[in-house]
């Protein structure tokens, strides 16, 4: 493992990939052990099917993932998100609650990652501080929405969802790296590439 440095300019080791942790959100147990094998443990204290806590004790790297539209009322804070609204719901008010409490358990000297795909990335942008590094994948948009300084911003390309940011600073557009080539799969975190990483 090589060091890099985040957008803030603390120094760190790359050795997990952001498609990982969003997937493993998903429930996806293969994306879960190879979080597990890099040294991060589920807090299943803070954890819930919203919010992924995952904390590498020897490294004091904390990475909270936010999980994108999955049930009936997302869609309903998805309606909120088009209204410019995202920061009244009750999803939105929960994310940065439980990223409050991380921070507070597991401390100051911890390099703090926010992650999330679609209306997670959407809420993943706004919870962190300035302090924090954010990386969204096919963030739900809005017009004139920007991307913060501290935020890496990915979308793949064909991604109906995440459009509307496609012209914003600090987007990248990547190639679909899944074989479903349609907008539902470009969509999908399945198309984010394994090379993106923490």
């Amino acid at each position: 493992m090589s060091v890099h440095f985040d957008l803030v300019g603390r120094p760190y080791e790359k050795n997990v990939a952001v498609k990982d942790v969003i997937q493993a959100g998903y429930g996806k147990k293969s994306s879960y052990n190879n979080l597990k094998a890099a040294g991060y443990i589920k807090d299943l204290t803070l954890s819930n099917h919203n919010n992924q806590i995952y904390y590498n004790p020897s490294t004091k790297h904390l990475i909270h993932n936010v999980s994108g539209t999955h049930n009936v009322s997302d869609v309903i804070t998805d309606a909120y998100l088009a209204f410019g609204k995202l920061k009244s719901t009750k999803r939105y008010k929960s994310s940065k609650d439980v990223l409050k409490k991380a921070k507070i358990k597991y401390g100051p000297d911890s390099k703090i990652d926010i992650a999330g795909h679609s209306l997670g990335g959407a809420i993943a942008q706004y919870i962190g501080s300035k302090n924090d590094q954010v990386t969204t994948v096919n963030k739900g948009a809005t017009l004139g929405q920007k991307t913060r300084k501290n935020e890496r911003a990915f979308r793949i390309e064909n991604d109906p969802i995440s459009l509307l940011a496609a012209g914003s600073k600090r987007v990248q557009t990547l190639k679909n790296a899944s074989n479903d080539k349609t907008l539902l799969g470009a969509h999908s975190s399945n198309a984010l590439p394994s090379s993106i990483t923490f």
